[in-house]
């Protein structure tokens, strides 16, 4: 089993990715927004009626983003998803749909 993630608002994963298992992490502060992005599409599907053995499937895509950054000890991959959706709808000044989740996992 892995072990468990911690859960905290995605206006917080600046400072939350400054530590490394609770620790200060070697080699200065991390500038998030400088770590190479990456993105990976996921799908999320449903089955229309489940207790019907031919039902259709739908599938609608997930995109997912994440940040590798590095420190003294090597490098590390964060999903920043959601902090991406805050960062746009800041920027933007509106609201996106990824702006609108308040958790993210690190």
């Amino acid at each position: 089993m892995a072990p468990p993630c911690r859960v905290f608002p995605a206006s917080q994963l600046e400072a939350e990715v400054q530590s490394d298992n609770g620790k200060r992490r070697k080699g200065g502060p991390i500038n998030l927004s400088a770590c190479e992005l990456f993105s990976m599409v996921q799908y999320e599907c449903q089955i229309d009626r489940p207790e019907i053995a031919n039902s259709p499937v739908r599938c609608w895509p997930v995109q997912r983003w994440f940040r590798r950054c590095q420190d003294n000890r090597g490098s590390f991959m964060v999903e920043t998803t959601l902090w991406e959706g805050t960062k746009k709808a800041k920027k933007d000044g509106g609201v996106t749909q990824l702006a609108t989740r308040n958790e993210a996992t690190f």
